[in-house]
């Protein structure tokens, strides 16, 4: 059974020889590597013939298209009977096919869910400027599992009525996500399997609510990557409106658009591409998977807005979001203005832990069970790969696991 390794990229060729290196050093032949070029001005076309890998598959597009789109394109060149989505700056973890392997069958499982590992480069996120490498669980259903098993299909189900929720319950990023070719291929009616301004999210929903059978691999088989060029980059360190333009992905169907109008305030860019497409995919999946819950997003913007305002005093978002709320709203938000003036006067040390009990109560972010591990120096994520290599059996329970309520472990890449 092939596996087709799908990377689309663009001006980050210096990663993607990483990530192509991770996988082409597993040694296994039934693969193809499909990389998608998004009209770089880097040259990786020379870079492939260098290679010289009849393994490795390219496609350079002709202008500037949205991740999404790119996505696609990648998607549709794919021959595999098994599909996994790749950054260019994620990487295999070695071992990958010796722990699927005995999956990769004419009737194996619609969906292979992989653990992984995260790792995030030296200098990107400011409060850990040495980077660091970590198993990061941030799935309920990963908690202190070992060995290989099905997850049931209602419990799938729930997991994915629970994203429109606004609630992070399990690793959405496409790393996570080994697809069966022929289960991929049922979502071409409806436009296929990556869709919305997060792919990402719009797959991971789609295949929970789907798959007739989902085996959960809780064993590290990727590495996730924070790179200086990554939208992590930017979104961790608090520069989330550079980072949607990196992205350049705000195309939107004009009926969703018209439909959550009256719906987005101003805050937090992942929520409302999050809401995007939770609306996509619930006008979009042949199954009922209940409505988008609007107030919650609403809720988790305010928190937003208030934070940036009173702990960056970033304010200029403050005006917009009192003309939108609601009258209910517009109280609420009132109330804790007040109450966030007084402590800001009197006890400013005490807003932060404020601000942490509101986002712990909203709940969005269950905490990730993460173990981090001291690899020495490192530079790149072959420097992870190799100190993987030289320890096989460094995965979970690993060292002494922490819960972290983190956005850092949750949304990532």
């Amino acid at each position: 059974m092939k596996v087709s390794f799908l990377i689309p990229s663009k001006n980050r060729l210096s990663l993607l020889r990483q990530a192509v290196s991770s996988i082409i050093d597993q040694d296994e032949k039934e693969i193809e590597i499909i990389v998608v070029d998004n009209a770089s001005v880097e040259n990786y076309q020379s870079y492939v013939r260098e290679l010289n890998d009849s393994r490795l598959v390219y496609c350079r597009q002709l202008r500037p298209v949205s991740v999404t789109e790119n996505w696609q394109q990648a998607l549709s060149m794919a021959t595999g009977d098994y599909i996994l989505m790749l950054g260019d700056d994620d990487a295999l973890a070695p071992g990958f096919f010796s722990a699927v392997r005995q999956f990769l069958t004419k009737d194996g499982p619609d969906v292979i869910y992989l653990a992984a590992y995260h790792y995030c480069y030296p200098n990107v996120i400011p409060e850990r400027p040495a980077g660091y490498f970590a198993s990061v669980r941030n799935s309920e259903f990963l908690r202190d599992r070992r060995d290989p098993f099905e997850l049931d299909a209602t419990h799938a189900r729930e997991l994915a009525q629970s994203v429109l929720d606004f609630r992070h319950r399990f690793g959405l990023n496409a790393q996570h996500f080994l697809l069966k070719a022929s289960f991929v291929r049922l979502f071409s009616g409806i436009g296929g399997i990556y869709q919305s301004p997060y792919p990402d999210t719009f797959a991971a929903v789609l295949a929970f609510a789907r798959a007739e059978s989902i085996v959960v691999v809780p064993k590290e088989l990727v590495i996730i990557g924070i790179s200086p060029k990554s939208f992590g980059a930017y979104y961790f360190s608090g520069r989330g409106d550079q980072g949607f333009r990196f992205l350049d992905n705000e195309q939107v169907a004009a009926e969703i658009r018209a439909a959550l109008k009256s719906v987005i305030l101003p805050g937090d860019g992942n929520n409302t591409n999050w809401l995007i497409a939770a609306e996509t995919v619930r006008r979009t999946c042949p199954y009922d998977l209940g409505e988008v819950n609007y107030a919650r997003y609403r809720a988790l913007q305010i928190n937003a807005v208030l934070r940036d305002a009173y702990l960056h005093d970033h304010r200029s978002l403050l005006d917009d979001l009192h003309r939108k709320v609601s009258g209910s709203e517009a109280l609420l938000v009132q109330t804790l203005e007040s109450a966030l003036t007084a402590v800001m006067k009197s006890q400013p040390r005490l807003l932060p832990k404020l601000f942490d009990g509101m986002t712990a109560q909203l709940g969005q972010y269950e905490p990730a069970l993460v173990s981090e591990f001291d690899i020495g120096k490192h530079a790149n994520i072959i420097d992870a790969y190799r100190w993987l290599s030289k320890k096989p059996n460094v995965a979970f329970p690993g060292s002494p696991f922490r819960r972290l309520l983190s956005r850092h472990f949750n949304r990532n890449g």
